[in-house]
C-alpha cells in the first residue's frame, strides 16, 4: 500500500485544513460540484445502470438520485441489480448489450471481475461508481477515498490527543478487501490521518467484513472483543456503515458498547444507532443522495462526444453532533 503517496486525483494525498462546517478548505484534486442535469439533454438516450445492491441504503440513495436526474434530462433508465454478485453483474452487462444502451453506470463490487464484465457489455461510455471498472471505465465517479479517510482519521486522532493523550487499547478496522484499491485508499487514509496526530497505529486489528458486511462484521467483532478482555478504549473504523452497525450489535451482546469509539465512513443520517452512540466522534458524508447530479450530466456529455474528466469526485464533509443539522436539516435522531 502506497499510503504516503496516494494516486493524485483519487484522493489528493495531503491532509488539508477544514472549514468550521467540516468541508475541506482546499479539496482533493478531482473534486467537482454537484450540478442538475439540463432539461431535455438526455432525450432519445437510454442509460443502463448496474446497481451494487438495492437492499442497502447507500445504493438506494444513489438509485433515487440517478432516477431523478435521468427524468430531468429526459433519458430512459434501465436498472439491473447485481446484488453484490459478480456473476449477476456480468448478466447485467449482457442485458444492456441487447438493449442498445448508449451509456452505462456501473456500481459493482468485484474489481477482479471488471475486465470480464466490460468485455460482455456494450462499447459505450462507462461511469464507474465508487469502485474502479477497468478497462472500460470512462470516468470514476465517487469518493476521494484517501482524502475522505484522512479527514475522519484526523478527527479521531485529535479527539484521542485531547481526551486521552493518544492512549488507547486497540484499533479495529473493518475492511472490504474485494474492492481492492478503494479499500486500500480509504482505510489507509484513516490510519494516515490518525497517525498524523497520534503516531503510527498500534494494536491494529484488520478484519475483512466484505462489501456490505453487517452480519460478517458482527461475527468478526464478537471474536475480536472476546480476545480483548478488560480493554475499554477501542477505536472502531469501517469502510461502510453496515459494518459499524454489525460491530455495535456485537458490542451490545457483550455489554461493551461504551468500549468503542467510532469514526465512520458513508454517513446515512437515518442510522440513529450510530449517531446516538456516546462515543461517536464523527462521520464522513459521501452524499449518495446527490450522486446522480454528477453521474447523469457527465455521462450524457460523454455519450455526446464531449470530453469528461477521468475522475469526478464528490465533495466530502466531516459530520458530527455540532454540524449535522446544517447539512441534514431533517435529521431526527
Amino acid at each position: 500500500m502506497r499510503r504516503n503517496h496516494p494516486r493524485p486525483g483519487r484522493a489528493g494525498g495531503r491532509r488539508r485544513r477544514r472549514d468550521d462546517d467540516g468541508r475541506a478548505a482546499h479539496p482533493a484534486p478531482g473534486v467537482v460540484e454537484f450540478e442538475q442535469a439540463e432539461p431535455g439533454s438526455g432525450t432519445g438516450i437510454t442509460i443502463g445502470f448496474t446497481q451494487l445492491s438495492l437492499a442497502s441504503g447507500f445504493p438506494q440513495d444513489v438509485q433515487k438520485s440517478v432516477e431523478e436526474q435521468a427524468e430531468r434530462a429526459g433519458a430512459e433508465l434501465i436498472t439491473c441489480d447485481s446484488k453484490l454478485d459478480a456473476a449477476k453483474a456480468l448478466d447485467c452487462a449482457k442485458l444492456f448489450k441487447t438493449r442498445d444502451v448508449q451509456g452505462l453506470i456501473t456500481f459493482q463490487a468485484d474489481t477482479n471481475a471488471a475486465p470480464r464484465i466490460c468485455a460482455a457489455g456494450p462499447s459505450v461510455p462507462v461511469m464507474a461508481v465508487d469502485i474502479t471498472q477497468k478497462p472500460c471505465e470512462t470516468s470514476f465517479v465517487g469518493a476521494a477515498n484517501t482524502y475522505a479517510g484522512q479527514l475522519i482519521g484526523y478527527e479521531l486522532g485529535k479527539y484521542f490527543k485531547e481526551k486521552f493523550d493518544c492512549q488507547y487499547d486497540a484499533f479495529i478496522s473493518l475492511e472490504a478487501l474485494q474492492v481492492g484499491e478503494v479499500n486500500e485508499q480509504r482505510m489507509g487514509g484513516i490510519r494516515d490521518g490518525f497517525a498524523g496526530v497520534c503516531g503510527e497505529v498500534r494494536n491494529l486489528r484488520k478484519l475483512d467484513a466484505g462489501g456490505a458486511g453487517g452480519d460478517v462484521a458482527q461475527k468478526l467483532v464478537t471474536d475480536t472483543l472476546t480476545a480483548l478482555p478488560g480493554q475499554h478504549r477501542i477505536i472502531l473504523v469501517g469502510i461502510n456503515e453496515d459494518g459499524i452497525l454489525g460491530a455495535l450489535a456485537a458490542a451490545r451482546a457483550q455489554n461493551r458498547t461504551n468500549d468503542l469509539y467510532l469514526g465512520v465512513q458513508n454517513l446515512n443520517p437515518k442510522n440513529c444507532v450510530i449517531y446516538q452512540h456516546p462515543n461517536w466522534i464523527g462521520s464522513v458524508a459521501y452524499f449518495p443522495e446527490r450522486y446522480g447530479e454528477i453521474l447523469v450530466p457527465n455521462l450524457i456529455k460523454a455519450i455526446k462526444g464531449e470530453k469528461v474528466a477521468p475522475q469526478l469526485l464528490v465533495p466530502h464533509v466531516v459530520i458530527n453532533k455540532a454540524n449535522i443539522k446544517q447539512h441534514y436539516p431533517q435529521y431526527a435522531c
